[in-house]
């Protein structure tokens, strides 16, 4: 009698992890870092290099202001950049009467996420981890490369909306992949992992595209280690049991995992195991937008979700653009986002491990809504902590805080999803965060209204976020979600599955 199975039941035999699971995370690492170095290059665009003098009255401007306004009032005879520090700024000429494209070239960059995201995860559902996710990392990589060759500011936002488009994919189809081969919890780490990564792929990158006199040549490493990622992946990460199953492969399942006990050292399986497979009802759904849209509870979980998604991703990336309004050094600012953002992201490893993905961002946000609340105590800016400010460092916790609640919020919404709509709910999550992405460069407009708004903004954010999120359920050990009736179990222990 030939037994019938789950995924789940057989990763033990294979290895949940093992050596395949170790060399997938260390790509899906790197991969970060790279991302987190693109996506806050334009970041150091905010930061001023020292200006040399070269008249008197340039002198005496310098005893009253900074570098950066300085500039804008005197002629172009009358100063010049120190050459000890570089950065795009030189290169492209964005200060004074056209500061407002350094946040254009964020924001160009996370329309090309949100885009991508929009359009590229699904395909992941519909067509399979594996070969859309080495065309997203092919294509990623020809951009860095263009990057590296462009001249032009307008080829630089071309390019950097195209990295934008392609990051997206990846950030979605490679964590799908990850968690299909592995159980929720080593997933949860992975992601956390990943998030603290891109903080210092972020850091990093700010700090070679200050000191470095040519910016292109900060491109090189990511090139080389993007084509490492792209060639691993394309060698040791086969196509996913999951996805197999739900498009009704058995045999092609038992492969995969088979390749998954081979490079772990264990037993392959049987040729002849048999696995549960996906309902008929969502293997005739070709349209993973519809199986959500569909079905009332995960309607209501994604929409719930999606305003967390856009919430901490509001408090993450205002407050680091308005790292500058803070009273202190800005580059100093951003270089310390970096490092407090790697300990706290690691940190809710732990807490989302033991006490809950649901107890865990509750926590968190409230640590977050605190730390916001307390920057606008009264002469909070004129308090100095060894070489920070008080308010500086307030931002830092809620600044990482958010950046936690976001890696968290990956692994969360992927456990709520069915198997052929995974990607496509964390990547409809994810587009609602691109929405507040977008708008973050120009959180500077608010300074201009009232310095404490983005404050209130976030913390109103945060509060709604809280209440959307009571209905959703805790994940911690439990299955993912094969389909629409284990989603409907996972929420209201019963299945009621509607017609898709």
């Amino acid at each position: 009698m030939v037994s019938v199975k789950t995924i789940p039941d057989v990763l033990n035999s294979v290895g949940y992890f093992g050596p395949f699971q170790i060399i997938f995370l260390v790509l899906y690492i790197g991969r970060a870092v790279i991302n987190g170095a693109i996506a806050f290059q334009f970041q150091a665009l905010s930061i001023m290099p020292k200006i040399i003098c070269k008249s008197d009255r340039c002198q005496l401007l310098q005893e009253k202001e900074s570098d950066d306004t300085i500039i804008c009032h005197l002629e172009s005879e009358e100063w010049k950049f120190d050459d000890s520090h570089h950065n795009w700024l030189i290169e492209f000429e964005l200060y004074c009467d056209r500061t407002y494209l350094k946040g254009m070239g964020t924001t160009i960059y996370f329309t090309g996420f949100m885009v991508g995201v929009s359009f590229l995860s699904s395909l992941c559902d519909r067509f399979g981890r594996r070969k859309v996710n080495i065309g997203l990392l092919l294509g990623y990589l020809t951009a860095i490369i263009c990057l590296y060759h462009t001249k032009t500011l307008t080829m630089v936002y071309l390019l950097r909306f195209l990295l934008g488009f392609f990051h997206s994919g990846q950030s979605v189809g490679i964590f799908t992949a990850f968690c299909e081969f592995t159980f929720p919890n080593i997933g949860a780490l992975a992601n956390i992992l990943c998030g603290a990564s891109f903080a210092l792929g972020g850091s990093v990158a700010s700090f070679l595209a200050y000191n470095n006199r040519n910016w292109q040549d900060t491109l090189w490493p990511l090139i080389i280690l993007q084509t490492i990622v792209l060639c691993a992946y394309s060698l040791f990460c086969p196509e996913t049991p999951f996805w197999l199953l739900a498009k009704n492969r058995n045999s092609c399942a038992i492969k995969s995992l088979n390749f998954v006990a081979k490079i772990n050292g264990k037993l392959p399986l049987p040729n002849d195991l048999k696995f549960s497979n996906c309902d008929e009802g969502e293997k005739q759904s070709r349209n993973p937008f519809s199986l959500i849209m569909n079905n009332c509870t995960l309607r209501n979980a994604i929409m719930r979700l999606s305003f967390a998604w856009f919430t901490v991703s509001i408090c993450y990336y205002a407050l680091q653009f308005n790292a500058g309004s803070l009273g202190d050094d800005e580059y100093k600012v951003m270089i310390w986002m970096g490092i407090v953002d790697i300990p706290i992201r690691l940190s809710i490893v732990y807490f989302a491990s033991y006490y809950g993905r649901k107890t865990t961002a509750r926590w968190y946000f409230t640590v977050c809504f605190v730390s916001l609340g307390l920057c606008l105590a009264p002469n909070v800016s004129a308090i100095y902590l060894g070489r920070l400010n008080l308010k500086s460092i307030f931002v830092l916790i809620g600044h990482g805080s958010g950046g936690a609640i976001f890696s968290l919020l990956y692994t969360y919404t992927s456990e709520v999803m069915p198997t052929l709509a995974r990607s496509t709910g964390v990547s409809m999550c994810s587009t609602a965060a691109r929405v507040a992405s977008i708008l973050s460069p120009f959180v500077i407009i608010l300074n201009q209204i009232s310095g404490s708004l983005i404050y209130f903004i976030s913390m109103t954010c945060i509060l709604t976020s809280m209440s959307l999120m009571k209905s959703i359920p805790e994940t911690l050990n439990k299955q993912l979600p094969t389909n629409v009736a284990d989603c409907e179990t996972l929420f209201h222990g019963k299945s009621k599955v509607e017609s898709v």
